[in-house]
């Protein structure tokens, strides 16, 4: 599109590819002088490409910002708990879960939830115990 605009000089409408590029200020310059009296026009020939990626990179990023505002609008506060919130809450809604119930409610690495579960016995949040039915390891909310 930018080369069909610049072509438009042919017309007597010198840099209205330059207003299309995000360029409004050396577009007016264009217009007026013809395009630096044609000099400038032609080295856009060269230069269109890197305006154009240049004028792409900050749509993109613009959009990118965008959906990124978008997007943490719509969070739902269970994805910006903290792994010992999200297994205290498992823990709330159930009488008593094991690792692989609070790997799958965190989200994070088994030796991760290893070090975590630990650690929230130690700070007396939850208590550790065997299953009488198949002797499993489950964890209970103090």
């Amino acid at each position: 599109m930018a080369y069909i605009l610049w072509s438009l000089c042919f017309l007597g409408f010198a840099g209205i590819h330059r207003f299309y590029l995000g360029k409004p200020f050396s577009g007016i310059i264009w217009f007026l002088t013809w395009g630096l009296f044609g000099i400038g026009q032609f080295v856009d020939l060269l230069l269109i490409p890197g305006m154009v990626e240049e004028k792409n990179s900050e749509l993109k990023g613009r959009l990118e910002a965008r959906n990124n505002e978008q997007l943490s609008s719509e969070i739902s506060p269970m994805l910006i708990m903290s792994p010992t919130h999200l297994i205290l809450k498992l823990l709330s809604e159930q009488p008593e879960a094991t690792l692989a119930d609070c790997v799958l409610a965190t989200g994070e690495e088994t030796s991760k939830v290893k070090v975590l579960l630990e650690q929230m016995q130690r700070e007396e949040l939850i208590t550790v115990g065997n299953r009488e039915s198949d002797g499993a390891i489950i964890y209970r909310m103090i």
